[in-house]
Formats: C-alpha cells, sequence, structure tokens
C-alpha cells in the first residue's frame, strides 16, 4: 500500500486519523465488509491506541469520516450524538501557520495529561459517587475537592472544564454568525492550552501573539497535540498575503 499526501508530518493536523480512517474505508470497501461509518471511527480510534500508543480521544477519527463542507461538528464524545454547525466565515478564512517544530512530546504528554484528568475525576468521585468524568464536574467541585489536594491536577481538570464551556458558546457564536466573538474564544483556549494544560511551546505562543497585532484576524490558537505543529488563524481574505510576508 502507498500513501501519499502534502499534510506536514507532525504538525496536529490529525494526519494519523486522517490514514487510519482512509484505510478502513477502503478495506471496507474493497473486501465489502458492510461496515458503517460509525462502526469504523472506533476501530481507527482503537488503531491508534493499539499501534501507536496513543491514547487519544475519538474527536479526529470523527471528523474524517462525518465532515461535512461549510460545517463544523459539535460532537459528544460520550455518547458520539452530533449537530452540524454552519461554518459561515463571511469574508475570513482559516490559515494555518506552522512552527516547523516537531511535536515529539506530543504522544507521551497526550498521555499524561489524560492521567492527569482521570485522577482528577478519581478525586471528586470520592465525595460524588456519580462523577464518572470531567463533563460532571463543575468549577466548584473541582475547586473545593481538587485544589486542596493537588494544584497541578486542579489545573489540568480546569483547562478541560473551561474548554467545554468555550465549545458550547463557540457553537453559538457560529450560529449567530459572530466570527469576532467565536475568534476571542480561540484566543482564550490558546491560552488555556499554554498556561493550565501546559501544552503548547515558545514558537507558537510567537504566532499567536504575533497576529494579535493584527485587527484583521478575528482569533488563533494552536492545534493538535501541542509542542509544536501549527497555529489555526481566523483571517480577514484581503490581509492574507500581508500576514503571510509579515510572518516569513
Amino acid at each position: 500500500m502507498v500513501i501519499d499526501g502534502d499534510i506536514p508530518i507532525g504538525a496536529g493536523l490529525s494526519s494519523s486519523a486522517a490514514v487510519e480512517c482512509a484505510v478502513i474505508f477502503a478495506l471496507n470497501e474493497i473486501f465489502n465488509l458492510g461496515l458503517s461509518r460509525m462502526q469504523m471511527v472506533p476501530l481507527a480510534q482503537k488503531a491508534e491506541h493499539v499501534f501507536a500508543g496513543v491514547n487519544c480521544g475519538i474527536m479526529d477519527q470523527f471528523a474524517s469520516m462525518f465532515g461535512k463542507k461549510d460545517h463544523a461538528i459539535k460532537l459528544d464524545c460520550r455518547s458520539l450524538h452530533y449537530e452540524y454547525v454552519p461554518l459561515k466565515l463571511d469574508g475570513y478564512r482559516i490559515v494555518l501557520f506552522n512552527s516547523n517544530v516537531k511535536h515529539n512530546l506530543a504522544s507521551s504528554e497526550y498521555n499524561t495529561r489524560r492521567k492527569q484528568c482521570e485522577e482528577g475525576v478519581a478525586i471528586i468521585a470520592q465525595n460524588n459517587p456519580t462523577v464518572k468524568s470531567l463533563r460532571d464536574v463543575n468549577m466548584n467541585m473541582l475547586t473545593d475537592h481538587v485544589a486542596p489536594v493537588d494544584p497541578l491536577i486542579f489545573k489540568r481538570c480546569k483547562y478541560v472544564i473551561r474548554e467545554n464551556e468555550r465549545l458550547h458558546a463557540a457553537c453559538d457564536h457560529l450560529k449567530q454568525g459572530n466570527i469576532k466573538a467565536l475568534g476571542e474564544k480561540m484566543y482564550q483556549t490558546h491560552h488555556g492550552l499554554q498556561y493550565d494544560y501546559e501544552v503548547s511551546c515558545p514558537e507558537l505562543d510567537f504566532l499567536v501573539d504575533f497576529v494579535k497585532k493584527f485587527p484583521e484576524v478575528a482569533g488563533a490558537r494552536m492545534v493538535g497535540g501541542g509542542f509544536g505543529g501549527c497555529t489555526i488563524n481566523l483571517v480577514k481574505e484581503e490581509a492574507i498575503e500581508k500576514l503571510v510576508k509579515r510572518n516569513q
């Protein structure tokens, strides 16, 4: 089997999930296995877990299988219930800036962050047995039970809870066509990834801070597992060329 593509390796653009989904999709077609896309998604995820050794979630594989043009996907990773949200950028374009730093730490640190979040859930579950994941946790619970025990675990869990809140708000902004508000959520997410989840790197932080100088950029954040790769930016179409030249 030969696989070809022009996505930079290690750039945080979910190329591994894309390869996994493409392979299982092709095998399903060639051998008439009769698998639905929903059945193929967890199988592609399992390849990441078992072969690559990355205990990833299911978002990347789901997006590869269920992506829809001009729409974002609001995905519940627990139930796999999903909703298509119109992605009307109205004069803005999505632009990626590559830090050219390979995210060598991303795989191991991803597993570490996941374990830290699970530890936070375990601490809270001692007093709240109904809590099964951070989806069931609010900031008051986190402050009361985790912060006094382990400040680092508190920071990790805080990022996830706040990011869930931002996700719901961002979907509302998209439905309202409020790109400026969406961009502000992106900046907030990067701040959380930089200081609470601590998976950014100086090069990514530089790229995000750099574009903040330009009013034509609505928002920016790192993408992928962190420690390198790309930032994703919402840029006014007429300003893209100028911004790229300034960023070289």
